[in-house]
Parts: structure tokens; sequence; C-alpha cells
């Protein structure tokens, strides 16, 4: 029988998952996770956004062995590790999603494609749903991911076939990854769990949601951030089960699926724009920001950090951020205060501010993150005056 490595990567589910899908349907199947020490440590790594990856890949694992298979659990660089378990385990080739968040994921999959082709081996990449490879306007982009939204979700595997003689090593705890946990309870990390936190939304917040969404206290929101940044329920999962809620003829329902729908699209979005902008996960869109001079303060600068500006709010969100993570309580418009002050109150590099969500927030995504603190501080845009 033949079979194919699938490399997980952040989708880490096994529903509505076109590589394992694709994979089961033509024979066995070996599900494979790195983990890539220039990743786990990257300078934007947050501690409690890896304990919240190590459960979802038990999750993840438990899934697959309810069907016959497992996790292969691997360690180093892809580059090297992937060509090694084809040749391993004999398999026909790799299937995986894209991945853009980070320069150095895509110069690393670069690199991986040359290998690959220099050893004759094959690697079949997805485009993941709601995202093109074509640089196109924002209201065709509009279109085509509702179009992908409504193609409906694709199957579970029922059995996924593990080859014999398969090894790998045990799923590693946050100490033996070189963290130490820094205090943030960490939300559940499971598809069902994510399935319950839309239900429950559904059933108690949707009422409420599109007025109440930028409000600092209203804890309105989902908390499905964490999931879907890491995949483990799929963003059109999601699209169709807000869709199909019945509202029961009540408007204020109507209404906020609707602004939920448009909050999932807005974080595809982001995604989408960020291929084609990698720069914003270094610097800004356009460099004359840069090359201008930013202040810096590093007492100013800890007082942010810390909580101790003497601006309530501000001061809220600082600590909320680094107690909780951000997932559930830090809402949108409490982090666009925040990351505002820093640059546009103390005049500092909105990249420090970037750097130190990321090392905080559990749904920390460099798309979305980088992007917005790149707004906030007013960078996104470049105006020309020019003299009569």
């Amino acid at each position: 029988m033949s079979h194919t490595i699938v490399w997980f990567r952040r989708d880490l589910r096994i529903a509505d998952h076109a590589p394992i899908y694709r994979a089961a349907l033509r024979g066995g199947v070996i599900p494979v996770f790195i983990f890539d020490r220039s990743l786990l440590h990257h300078p934007e790594t947050a501690v409690a956004r890896v304990a919240f990856l190590l459960e979802a890949l038990k999750a993840l694992d438990q899934e697959l062995r309810d069907r016959g298979g497992r996790l292969i659990i691997r360690f180093g660089d892809p580059v090297d590790v992937l060509p090694k378990l084809i040749r391993e385990t004999q398999a026909e080739g790799i299937y995986a999603y894209l991945d853009f968040e980070r320069i150095y994921g895509r110069v690393r999959d670069a690199q991986l494609n040359q290998a690959l082709a220099e050893q004759g081996l094959k690697i079949r990449w997805f485009e993941p749903a709601g995202t093109t490879a074509d640089l196109i306007p924002y209201p065709d982009y509009r279109a085509l991911w509702y179009s992908q939204m409504e193609s409906g979700v694709l199957p579970t595997p029922s059995r996924i076939d593990l080859p014999d003689g398969v090894s790998g090593e045990p799923l590693p705890t946050l100490a033996e990854l070189g963290h130490l946990p820094d205090g943030k309870p960490i939300p559940p990390a499971s598809i069902h769990a994510a399935r319950q936190l839309l239900q429950d939304f559904l059933a108690e917040k949707s009422d409420r949601y599109y007025w109440q969404l930028s409000y600092p206290s209203a804890e309105a929101t989902t908390g499905l951030s964490p999931h879907i940044k890491f995949g483990v329920i799929s963003v059109r999962e999601c699209y169709m089960t807000a869709k199909a809620h019945d509202p029961q003829g009540n408007w204020k329902v109507a209404r906020s699926q609707q602004q939920l729908i448009a909050r999932m699209r807005w974080g595809s979005g982001f995604a989408q724009r960020f291929r084609y902008m990698p720069q914003l996960e270094v610097r800004s869109l356009y460099s004359v920001f840069d090359e201008d001079g930013w202040g810096f303060d590093e007492e100013l600068y800890q007082a942010w950090q810390e909580g101790y500006t003497g601006f309530p709010i501000v001061d809220a969100a600082a600590r909320c951020l680094k107690a909780t993570g951000g997932w559930l309580a830090l809402n949108f418009r409490s982090r666009a205060l925040y990351s505002s002050f820093l640059s546009n109150l103390l005049g500092m590099d909105w990249r420090y501010g970037a750097l130190h969500f990321m090392r905080h927030l559990i749904d920390g995504d460099c798309p979305i993150d980088h992007y917005q603190w790149a707004m906030q501080a007013g960078v996104t845009h470049c105006i020309r005056v020019v003299g009569k």
C-alpha cells in the first residue's frame, strides 16, 4: 500500500484538512510534527503559546489514534528531517498546507523544495481556505473568500492507517523544550473545546457581540483565536457553523452573526496581505518611517509593559496581557488602545510593542499582530505632499 507523509504545522486538526483527507484516500498516512528550534526560540515566541501548542498536539494525537494512526514527533530542521523521513519510510512524498506567517518559515520551505527536488523527492503544497497565490484587489479577494467558505468542509477520514515500523519521539514537556511556565492559564486546546466555545458564543453572546465587541470589559469575544491561530479548528467550519445558526427572528443575533463572519474574513485578509508584504515582520511598510528614527525611553517602555503609566485603561490592558495571554479578555479595542499609546503618545518604535505582545499573547499571530501594530502606529500608508 502506498503511503504519504502529512506534515502538520499551523493546521493541528483532521477535520476539514485537505492534506490528510487526500492522503487517506490514497492509502497509508504518516502524520508528522517537527519541533524546529529556530521557531521554538524565536525572539517573539511566547511560553504560553508553546504550552497551548503542546496541548493541541496531544489532542491531535488522540484524534489520530482514535482512527488507527498516531502523531509522529521529530526534532530538527525540516529541510534535513523530511527527506530522511521519506527515505526511511519509503513514502511517495509529502502533503502539507502552505504557511506564510514568518519570513524564516518561507525561506525554510523554499530550501526544502530545493533539497527535495535535488534528491528526486516530492512535496505537494495545499492552499489554505481563504487564501490565494494571486495578487488581487480586495473586492476580488472578498468574493474569493466567501466562495471558498461556501464550498463546505472536507470530510474527516474515518480511518488513518499508519504503516508499521514508523518511529517517533514522545511529545515533549514545556521544560524539555527549554521553556518554563509563566503562570498564564492555558485554555483547553482541542477541536471539541473549540466547537464548544463557538456553541457557547452562539447561545450566550450572539445577541450582544456586534454592540459590545469593542467594550474593554464586555467579554463578548468567542475565545476561538488561539484555536484558529494553530488551526485546531478551520475558519471554514467556524463560518459554516455561524451561518447555520438560526437567529429565530432576532435581528440583534443576525447582525452579530454578520459581524462574526466579517471578523473571520478580516483575519484571513491580514494573512493574505502578509503573504505579499512579509517585510512587516521586521520593518515598516514604508522604510522612510524607520529611517527617520524613533524615540526610545527604557523607563517609559518598562512602565508601559508592566502597567504603571498612570493611564488606567492602558495599565489594565498591560496587566491583562501579562496575566492571561489576552486570548479572551483583551479584545481588539483594548489592544488598539494599548498599542497606540506606545507609538503615538510615547513616540516609540511599534516593533518594540509588537515584540512584547508576541511574547505574551496565547493567540499571537504575526500577520495580524504586526499589521495591526503598524496600523496603530500610522505607518501603513505614506502620503506624499506636493507643493504648489
